[in-house]
């Protein structure tokens, strides 16, 4: 879709342009008034402000007939006073409608697209959100200076007025939808989590939940919220609510002189840039979820474009060669990024800096003399994209994430594609009868209180929409029992785990009792993890108290390995009840028990607390020397250093723990991984959007076992430690498919552990595997 009127080559504002609504986050229209001629006085842009007479001091008292003036100084023979001190602040010319920086949204939101819809070219383009913080911090942070030196004050009311009315009717208008969307289409697994982030959306807290929900490694296969965009304006809300603050703050220490609040804005924002780039980088290498969406470690990226906007007067005296060389290099450094970036680069830390400063760059050039990159940013289909640059961010994801779920197809590229293209008009619909009447409202222009009003309505309108779909039409129950393990039947033997799976290759509807049930699964986890014995990212030492089954026995028998060992504890734990043993647990998240590096998502990096913990646990089996040691962990851990020879390696990390615990336990056992979903997505969802046709979620067992080789390499490398292997896809998959549903147990709580009642009830083909103490 079109606009109405085709995009018209705009005018290159003049430079003493006020800042106006044009040119602040959301895209406006284009202004389609002619530059006014070269020798007519300067006209700026419409400001978004009453006018008011200009700021003056107060003009000082007329001399008294016998008091001098002051010093005289003489010019030839004519003596005269010298001229007193300028009292009144310099004008501030503000930046006008800035056609390039329309443009560089056009850019920035581009780039999140493409990367969005799949395209492997522009993996980097979540660096679009990079352009946008830069851009935000510069036209925020001009509009609220020019208010101090036109009229020496900044108003509060003011301000969050026009955010309001400028951000919340579009975006709460998306919140509803999507929460509608939601409700309608996302899977019950997940529709309670998609509603809490709804409510944190509307709080402007979201991209804090998403820092601990993200950082929680059993969250990381979960089906994206669709929510996930509104991350970036919850930092941009909560710089609008910290930074007018701060700048009234240094005005009232600079006695209300504006000259004087630039020069302590400008040393504050330089110290809030360096501050808050350190703690960047320094998170990114421990937690890059955190890094990525929490406001202090993103907030260097706005001051940036506030210190922009300080130094306006010096940028605009930059020279053509200099306009030149800096338009074109910034944004080749922001195509760079989103180009050669992808989901493996460290971000934001230090690889944020290529994106910020490229944007930097090409706002500095346009602030001075015409140059190559300004006037390409400033063609008509960069201004058209730029212009609805906001409705489009704001609705692409959810549209990408909720339409596929509604006709049940396969979000690949090409859907992706044609799904844009609808955003496209969707965003034009959005911005011609939402954002426009709006903004364009004369009693919400004319009265901060209407402005006020309305983004207070439209926060109710998304809460009362929330709650009517979460308490009104719930599709979760409000409380359930979590499942009663002592009530799991356990299996007898080989041949009825047989039958029960063949059994459950048949299931076509979920069961009515389902255990765990869909809208519970989500929580399903070892007792392990609610007491902390299951170690985290980020914890390596040894945590005392972690004793089971019967803690003052002298039979110590120990489980080592990451969550795929962990996962055997509602299986083992009645078996030590029964035996009478001291049953420790030493797992953590994706910690492989054989010895390699590994890297890890979550802490951004090489996962070295993993190595450490490893060596903990090592030392502490040769100092106990258990009856028994129980070890399990994934097939193909991300290896830091992968070699063409990687199950020969993988064997060997395997060798070199074995030979450790072999050494120090009177018996060492080894449980094989279990299958894993062959496309990542958790089964738990799969059941729950196939609750009528459940085969679509049977897993092959080829595509289910790892095939790299590591397997076969890592048992042989087992046995020949002398370590007892039990081999357990037997237990999950008959004829060569693997079930996800046996009686009315879910076999999986995710796309990669079993449930704790379907791992119950292996307990006795587990208690006739272990060897005897």
């Amino acid at each position: 879709m079109t606009s109405p009127q085709p995009p018209r080559p705009q005018p290159r504002a003049a430079a003493g342009g006020g800042v106006n609504e044009e040119t602040l986050h959301l895209p406006a229209s284009t202004p389609g008034a002619a530059a006014p001629p070269a020798a007519a006085t300067q006209r700026t842009a419409p400001s978004p402000y009453p006018v008011r007479p200009p700021f003056r001091a107060p003009a000082p008292p007329p001399p008294g007939p016998q008091a001098p003036p002051g010093p005289m100084r003489t010019t030839g023979a004519h003596p005269r006073p010298a001229p007193a001190p300028l009292a009144a602040p310099l004008r501030w010319e503000g930046v006008g409608f800035r056609p390039d920086i329309q443009g560089l949204r056009a850019v920035a939101v581009a780039l999140v697209l493409l990367s969005h819809v799949g395209f492997s070219f522009a993996a980097g383009g979540y660096v679009g959100v990079d352009v946008f913080f830069v851009v935000s911090g510069f036209l925020i942070t001009s509009l609220l200076v020019k208010e101090v030196f036109d009229t020496g004050r900044i108003s509060l009311a003011g301000f969050y007025a026009r955010r309001a009315r400028r951000i919340l009717p579009a975006a709460s208008a998306v919140t509803i939808a999507t929460a509608l969307g939601a409700w309608l289409w996302f899977p019950v697994t997940r529709l309670e989590a998609v509603m809490q982030d709804a409510f944190t959306v509307i709080v402007y807290a979201v991209n804090y939940r998403f820092v601990a929900t993200e950082t929680e490694y059993l969250n990381a296969d979960q089906m994206p919220s669709p929510f996930q965009q509104y991350w970036s304006l919850a930092v941009e809300e909560q710089f609008y609510v910290v930074w007018p603050l701060l700048l009234i703050g240094l005005l009232a220490l600079a006695k209300r002189s504006p000259r004087k609040l630039l020069s302590a804005a400008i040393a504050s924002c330089a110290g809030i840039f360096a501050l808050s780039l350190v703690l960047s980088v320094l998170t990114t290498e421990v937690s890059q979820p955190t890094a990525y969406y929490a406001a202090h470690t993103r907030i260097w990226e706005l001051a940036a474009g506030a210190l922009l906007a300080l130094m306006l007067p010096t940028l605009k005296r930059i020279p053509a060669a200099a306009a030149w060389i800096l338009g074109l290099g910034g944004l080749a450094a922001i195509v760079a990024a989103g180009v050669l970036y992808d989901a493996s680069t460290p971000f934001p830390g230090y690889t944020a800096l290529l994106p910020v400063l490229g944007t930097a760059a090409v706002i500095a050039a346009g602030s001075g003399a015409k140059n190559p990159a300004s006037a390409l940013l400033a063609t008509g289909p960069f201004q058209y994209v730029g212009k609805i640059s906001y409705s489009l961010y704001l609705w692409h994801w959810p549209i990408l994430i909720l339409i596929p779920l509604a006709v049940d197809a396969e979000p690949t590229v090409g859907l992706h594609t044609v799904l844009l293209l609808a955003t496209v008009a969707v965003a034009q619909l959005s911005y011609l009868y939402i954002e426009e009447p709006v903004r364009r409202a004369r009693p919400l222009r004319t009265s901060n209180m209407w402005g006020l009003v309305t983004g207070v309505a439209c926060s109710l309108l998304g809460i009362a929409m929330v709650l009517t779909l979460t308490l009104g039409f719930g599709k979760v129950p409000p409380q359930e029992e979590p499942v009663d393990l002592e009530a799991v039947e356990e299996v007898e033997d080989v041949s009825e785990i047989e039958l029960r799976l063949q059994e459950g290759l048949a299931v076509t509807t979920v069961p009515a009792d389902l255990e765990p049930s869909l809208t519970s699964v989500a929580s399903d986890e070892p007792e392990i993890y609610g007491d902390g014995c299951h170690l985290d990212a980020w914890t390596e030492s040894l945590l005392d108290g972690c004793a089971f089954g019967a803690p003052d026995s002298g039979t110590t028998v120990m489980l080592f390995g990451d969550s795929h060992a962990a996962q055997w504890f509602p299986a083992l734990e009645p078996i030590a009840v029964e035996q009478g043993w001291r049953l420790v647990t030493r797992t953590k998240s994706a910690c492989t028990p054989a010895s390699t590096t590994v890297s890890n998502e979550t802490v951004g990096g090489e996962y070295t607390s993993c190595s450490d913990w490893r060596e903990n646990v090592l030392a502490e089996i040769e100092e106990v020397r258990p009856a028994m040691v129980i070890l399990s962990g994934e097939d193909a851990p991300p290896i830091v250093e992968w070699e063409d020879d990687g199950p020969e390696a993988w064997a060997q990390a395997w060798t070199d723990t074995l030979a450790r615990v072999t050494a120090a336990a009177a018996n060492t056992v080894v449980l094989t991984d279990t299958p894993r979903s062959p496309t990542g997505d958790p089964i738990p969802e799969c059941v729950a959007l196939h609750q009528d046709s459940v085969a679509e979620c049977v897993m092959q067992r080829s595509e289910a076992i790892d095939d790299s080789g590591n397997r076969e390499a890592a048992m042989a490398a087992q046995q020949e430690a002398g370590a007892t292997v039990v081999e357990t896809v037997g237990w999950f998959c008959y004829a060569g498919a693997c079930p996800v549903v046996t009686g009315n147990l879910l076999v999986y709580r995710d796309s990669h552990h079993m449930s704790t009642p379907y791992a119950r009830s292996l307990t006795q083909l587990l208690r006739d595997e272990l060897p005897a103490l």
